[in-house]
Formats: structure tokens, sequence, C-alpha cells
């Protein structure tokens, strides 16, 4: 099978700020449409692997790198309010020629996302697929240190950094080579602005607030060796979305990136088949 290449895009959000879009798109008719948002260190350039699977059999994809993250140098690790997050891929998305059936794919933190703008209908929309999201995550800041954030934003202190606190590529994979690959990637996120971990806060607020405004068809997926997300709390989350159509599907041995196992061939054919069928109703 022929293996295609993305071509890399700018595109300009509503406030000006030019954000990397990795785009796959065949020649014709294209099956469906799909973006993926990424997780909160990492970039598009981590799932060219699943892109470029969906790409080879016949879907446009759009691989968006989040403002700040990735290849987008300005504002490294930085936003004003969540607000942005969601505007940017709205923008985005109102900018691709109508008519496309189109799914969401988001993974980890873009998960959370993902489930944020599906509470927003909007045109072609065929479904949402979560992939190990970041809705609820097993390292979360406890009431004492959301308290510390909020003072030091009120404080005129919001431009500080702080660091991630996902340093460990052991988190993401037990894959010696994906292992190597996160520690050494220069475009993973390490620190980000109080600001932004302020508006992370109000996110999840939003994010997690009401699932069953979400009626799109809705894929869940999960890791069994998941070290980075609550499987239990997501899923809660999941069943009292109100889609009728709901698909849960887990992977027992697999870690939080499923992309980055031995072998993601079944993950992978799972997420092209299920988007084959929701772009097709």
């Amino acid at each position: 099978m022929t293996l295609y290449a993305p071509c890399l895009r700018y595109f300009p959000a509503p406030d000006g700020y030019r954000f990397a879009v990795r785009v796959w798109n065949r020649p014709g008719v294209a099956a469906g449409r799909v973006v993926v948002i990424h997780g909160i260190v990492s970039h598009g350039g981590w799932y060219l692997s699943s892109c470029r699977h969906l790409a080879e059999h016949g879907f446009e994809v759009h691989a968006l790198d989040r403002r700040g993250s990735g290849l987008n140098m300005a504002a490294r690790g930085d936003v004003g309010t969540y607000e942005t997050w969601l505007t940017d891929v709205e923008a985005y998305l109102a900018s691709l020629p109508p008519g496309v059936p189109t799914v969401l794919a988001g993974i980890s933190w873009g998960g959370k996302l993902v489930a944020a703008l599906a509470r927003r209908p909007w045109p072609d929309l065929a479904g949402i697929a979560m992939i190990c999201p970041g809705l609820f995550a097993c390292q979360q800041a406890n009431r004492w240190q959301r308290t510390l954030l909020q003072v030091a934003g009120a404080a005129g202190l919001s431009g500080l950094r702080v660091a991630i606190p996902l340093r460990d590529p052991a988190l993401f994979t037990a894959t010696p080579c994906w292992r190597d690959y996160i520690r050494d990637d220069p475009l993973t996120l390490r620190r980000v602005t109080i600001r932004f971990a302020l508006a992370d806060l109000q996110l999840n607020v939003y994010a997690r607030a009401a699932p069953e405004d979400i009626r799109a068809p809705a894929a869940l997926m999960l890791a069994g060796r998941e070290r980075i997300v609550d499987n239990g709390r997501t899923r809660d989350f999941f069943h009292r979305i109100r889609s009728p159509d709901k698909t849960e599907l887990e992977y027992p041995t697999a870690g939080h990136t499923l992309e980055f196992e031995p072998d993601p061939s079944r993950y992978l054919c799972d997420l092209r088949d299920w988007i084959a069928r929701v772009t097709r109703a």
C-alpha cells in the first residue's frame, strides 16, 4: 500500500495566531474527514502512523498542533483562556469545505477538548473518538495546588511557568524505542504558564459538566495498563453521553499511548473501522 506523506500548513486563528496542521489529503473524493487533536505534552508528530493509516484507507486527515505546542514556537506553553482552544479548532473546522462527514479524534488531553467541542453542535459532525481521554487524570492538582495557582494568577504571576507532571516516558508506553523518542523529542512540551494551567482547570469543568449534551456517535478507547487516565471515572462519564451510538473498547495489555505499542495494528484497525462506519451513516 502506498505511504502518504502529509502536507504542512499554517492556519491563522481568529486572533491572528498561526498554528501548524499536518494534512493528508489524497486526490479524489475522501471517504470522510478526521481531525486529530493531540495531548498536553505531545503534538501531531506523535501520531503519524495512525494518520497515515487512515489516509491510506481513503480518509482526509488533519492533525493540528495546539497553539504553543509542537511546531508552534510562539507563546510556547501559553494560552489566554480555555475558550481559545475551542475557538481555534472551531475556526479551523469552519475553514474546511463543507459536506464531508467529519470525526473528531482526541488523544489523551485532546480527548477532553473533543468532549468539550462536542457539546456545541456543528455541521458535518459524524462522530467523536475519545482515545485514552484526559478527562479524569490520575495525577490531578489537589485543592491546595489549585488554590496556589489561583492566588498566583490573581497576583499577576500568570506568566510564570510550572512543570507538567508527566515527565516520565514510562507513563506513556512500555516500548523502549518509544520511551526514547518521548525523552529525546525536542518538540515535547515540558512546561506551561500558570495561565495555561488555570485555563486547563477551567476546561476540566466545562468538558465534564454535561456529557448529556453529547449526541453524536461516540467511541471510547482505553488502555488496560493505564497510568495517566482514571479509567473508572472516564467510563462513568462516557456512559452518561446521550448518543444512541456508543462504542467502548479496551486494550488490556496496552499503555496510555496506544500508537506506541509494539504492535498497534488492532487499535489502528478498530479506529479505522469505527470511523468508516460512522462516516457512512
